[in-house]
């Protein structure tokens, strides 16, 4: 494989910190032909996310079919039928993909859904769709920034990192984005839980002070406070666009 020159550039700078991509052949800088989803997701988010955590936890707790009621996201202030809408459009396009085997609308507002037995698939509901939303929102809202100012942007997915003669893989980083010579990490979690070490490890592993590297976590769930987490920075569905922009034009002021 011809090295891009990003990942030329990346990997110079992890050699410099005693890693290296151990998966240089197979790391992908193309999006993924579901981000039809993705825009969905987002655009709709105070459905859906509830919708897809509770399909994930039905998933994890084997439970066939995975049983949702719309009646518990009334709270979101929105009218049920515009949920119920929203969430029977949504499963008829994951039909069609074949994510969903079957799903069924019980007593106007309670779904029952199975998801298809392939590991592919299954995939899709344990994190595989928050990063479509992460990678969707991260991408448009760096492109459209570094597009009027002429910067300029590239991306890879998936990179494993590992010590040089080592087998054991250090890390997996989801997203990496490069604008000219700055580095943007991203690790996108789509469960509740937040590995605090691991993040930790992966900071001193690859961001130095006023160095060129910048590492955020993205979760989708907005009430995590993001303060709590400073200087590191927490980045949520509710707030990635703006936090983003605002680290990008600290880097690149005019």
């Amino acid at each position: 494989m011809t090295k891009s020159r990003l990942l030329t550039d990346f990997s110079t700078l992890l050699a410099e910190r005693g890693y290296e991509i151990a998966n240089e052949a197979a790391v992908s800088q193309e999006p993924s032909d579901n981000y039809s989803f993705a825009e969905q997701i987002f655009n709709c988010r105070d459905v859906l996310v509830p919708f897809l955590c509770r399909l994930a936890l039905g998933l994890k707790d084997h439970e066939t079919p995975i049983v949702y009621s719309l009646a518990e996201a009334s709270d979101m202030n929105l009218v049920l039928q515009y949920l119920k809408g929203i969430v029977k459009q949504f499963l008829e396009n994951l039909e069609k993909k074949n994510l969903v085997r079957r799903w069924d609308l019980k007593e106007d507002l309670v779904y029952e859904v199975e998801i298809a037995d392939e590991e592919r698939e299954r995939r899709f509901f344990r994190s595989e769709w928050a990063e479509l939303v992460f990678r969707r929102v991260i991408l448009k809202t760096v492109q459209s920034f570094c597009s009027p100012r002429g910067l300029s942007c590239k991306t890879f997915f998936n990179v494993e990192l590992r010590r040089p003669g080592e087998e054991a893989l250090f890390t997996e980083l989801d997203l990496v984005v490069q604008v000219q010579k700055r580095f943007y990490v991203f690790e996108i979690k789509s469960g509740p839980w937040i590995n605090i070490i691991q993040w930790a490890k992966r900071d001193a592993a690859l961001v130095r002070k006023n160095g060129p590297v910048r590492d955020f976590v993205c979760t989708v769930y907005d009430n995590i406070p993001a303060h709590v987490f400073e200087p590191q920075r927490l980045l949520n569905l509710g707030n990635v666009e703006t936090e983003l922009l605002k680290v990008l034009k600290e880097d690149f002021p005019k």
